[in-house]
């Protein structure tokens, strides 16, 4: 029972819902599925599950494309200048929380869907979602751009049948399909790269523990970074998604580029913390960024183990009263010979050489020594500290990673595991309160 067809049913209606629309699709659910009055989507097998998510989805397409069709009739009766909005794409950034552009690409696509019936219909039945309607809208369209940027006749029979054909084909094109045939057939001009530039953004903000973020860039701009990223990119392990893989590439691209900045006190991400919260891991003590996100006391420690390290002191009423110069935890020199000796990740069976991080064994402010020192990758280097697990053992030989529920690694060794002779200690130094030597 498609959701066009479903008459609204107010005993059907799941209590707390203030909203008709999503009234009708909650009743239509409750009947579709047999909820007995209450939406338990736990209580659907795999197969009822799989039909629920097509049936809301056709519903939310459906009510995208009415919500197209609202924002155009708000641009052309102006019904935006009644509350001082510039145009109803500001109307909507303002009231509806989606971007201007956003409103403006959704405007300009139900202006064009009103001269191509057939797809608008598909569409107003929820059988196009608004990432397919786009690239269909554009296949039908009635010229492309040249390479001059001339719009030329597009051909394939007019119009009309284009919008037929494509109202019978489209529903069932994946949205990668329909994107790569309107790219094939519309040739990109000047004026698209222009747009391109003219529209770059990047947005950013936090939602709890993670920072979240969106943007885009001209076509050739974004291949340059993908491609930076993908040559920073971990190596395959089997645990990781390519999507986690090009998270860890994009972090490891911006690490390398502070690393590299000539001025550490603009490149230097700053982290508050309580020397408690360092030292003593007090449930109680207080990490945070500079700018106000706390941080766990587990992540804190991670930061100090290979990082930059400043000192404030404050006296009870919260004033400065002294504060150390920069230094790092583990100098260049140091780190060479955490290489020559390791060579690899020393957690468990790891043997990754890349994005390698000295980790304390015993966490700081204990000695920034040798002996006290093991290259870890980037994702064991968290599960050292956010992840509960500790290394035990001697670094020169073998260690081994142990979780708190007793679970061990396998037993890891150096790359140059066969020589016993050691190299004496650095001498350990009082952390972070001394002039960077390296």
């Amino acid at each position: 029972m498609p959701f066009g067809d479903v008459t609204h049913n107010p005993a059907a209606t799941v209590e707390g819902s203030s909203i008709p629309l999503v009234d009708v699709v909650v009743a239509s659910c409750v009947i579709r599925f047999g909820l007995d009055g209450e939406l338990e989507w736990g209580r659907l097998d795999g197969r009822g599950l799989r039909v629920a998510a097509e049936e809301l989805q056709r519903a939310i397409s459906a009510l995208q494309h009415h919500q197209r069709r609202v924002l155009r009739l708000v641009e052309e009766r102006r019904a935006y200048e009644a509350v001082g909005s510039r145009d109803a794409a500001d109307w909507a950034a303002g009231q509806l929380g989606i971007s201007r552009h956003s409103a403006s690409e959704q405007i300009d696509l139900d202006r064009k869907l009103a001269e191509l019936p057939h797809l608008a219909d598909k569409a107003a039945a929820g059988e196009l979602s608004a990432e397919q309607v786009k690239p269909a809208v554009e296949l039908a369209a009635d010229t492309i751009h040249g390479d001059d940027g001339e719009e030329a006749p597009a051909g394939d029979g007019g119009v009309a049948e284009r919008d037929r054909r494509l109202a019978q084909d489209a529903p069932s094109m994946s949205v990668a399909t329909l994107r790569r045939r309107a790219a094939r057939r519309r040739r990109p001009a000047a004026k698209d790269h222009a747009e391109a530039r003219r529209v770059r953004n990047f947005e950013s903000w936090t939602a709890g523990q993670e920072l979240r973020f969106r943007g885009s860039l001209p076509l050739d701009d974004g291949a340059r970074l993908l491609k930076a990223i993908e040559r920073q990119m971990p190596d395959r392990d089997g645990t990781t998604t390519p999507g986690q893989r090009h998270a860890d590439g994009l972090l490891a691209l911006a690490s390398a580029t502070i690393a590299a900045d000539a001025d550490p006190d603009r490149a230097t991400v700053v982290v508050i913390a309580e020397l408690a919260a360092i030292c003593d891991d007090d449930p109680a003590a207080t990490a945070e960024l500079e700018t106000g996100q706390p941080l766990a006391t587990d992540t804190a420690r991670r930061l100090v183990c290979d990082s930059r390290l400043s000192v404030l002191v404050q006296d009870r009423d919260g004033r400065a009263v002294g504060l150390g110069t920069t230094a790092r935890t583990v100098t260049p020199a140091l780190r060479r010979a955490l290489v020559v000796r390791d060579g690899h990740c020393r957690f468990g069976d790891c043997t990754s050489r890349r994005f390698l991080h000295a980790h304390h064994i015993a966490h700081w402010p204990a000695p920034t020594v040798m002996s006290n020192l093991a290259l870890v990758c980037y994702t064991h280097h968290h599960a050292l500290h956010e992840g509960g697990w500790h290394l035990t053992g001697d670094p020169f030989h073998e260690l081994v990673a142990v979780h708190p529920d007793g679970r061990h690694s396998p037993p890891n060794h150096p790359h140059h595991h066969d020589h016993t002779d050691r190299p004496p200690d650095h001498p350990a130094r009082e952390p972070a309160l001394f002039a960077d030597t390296g």
